[in-house]
């Protein structure tokens, strides 16, 4: 269970950072 709520997290983080990214850059 604690490796399904990492990847839950890490993907979440990711997708947040990829958004922030796109925002920045235009």
């Amino acid at each position: 269970m604690e490796k399904h709520l990492v990847m839950y997290f890490a993907i979440k983080l990711i997708t947040l950072l990829r958004k922030s990214l796109l925002v920045m850059e235009s």
